[in-house]
């Protein structure tokens, strides 16, 4: 960050502000925990933070961010265990409405994209969930648009072929 600390401040909430909620959204469509998916977005800000303090130069603070969640939430999946839960302490875990949407949400987004290859169902999801073009999706896939249009359009004649799939069977 520059000499100026309210500025650089100043710079960091509106990056959070403008980042957080989105960012949220992101990382819980990927871990399907709520305290997860906030402790991930936590970590992310703070690890930018620390990086514009020590003055590193961040082209795409957007960018950074989203790549760093993707990243987090790639390592939860692939290190994460279930926890045992005891049978006494079930009761005492409650959900509020906003909790049992978004989880209502996570789940049925989940079954509709189960059967996809995990390439494109993270595909449809940063393109149809979090709105992003095929351009940027081809960056923090690490491959070209044409791969990334291609997933995309494989994906919604599976889904569109599964979800008339169910409607036939109602």
């Amino acid at each position: 960050m520059n000499s100026n600390k309210t500025s650089d401040i100043d710079i960091f909430e509106g990056i959070v502000s403008q980042n957080q909620d989105r960012l949220f959204r992101f990382a819980f469509m990927r871990v399907g925990v709520r305290e997860v998916a906030e402790d991930i977005v936590q970590d992310v800000l703070l690890r930018l933070f620390r990086a514009m303090s020590e003055g590193k130069e961040i082209r795409s603070p957007e960018y950074f961010l989203l790549r760093s969640v993707s990243n987090a939430c790639i390592d939860y999946t692939r290190r994460k265990k279930p926890a045992p839960i005891q049978l006494e302490d079930v009761a005492e875990i409650q959900e509020d409405d906003a909790d049992e949407d978004i989880t209502e949400e996570f789940n049925r987004i989940n079954r509709l994209l189960d059967g996809l290859p995990p390439n494109q169902a993270e595909t449809v999801r940063l393109r149809c969930y979090d709105e992003l073009p095929f351009r940027q999706i081809a960056e923090l896939q690490g491959t070209s648009e044409a791969t990334v249009k291609s997933r995309y359009h494989r994906a919604i004649l599976y889904i569109k072929e599964k979800l008339n799939l169910n409607k036939r069977h109602d």
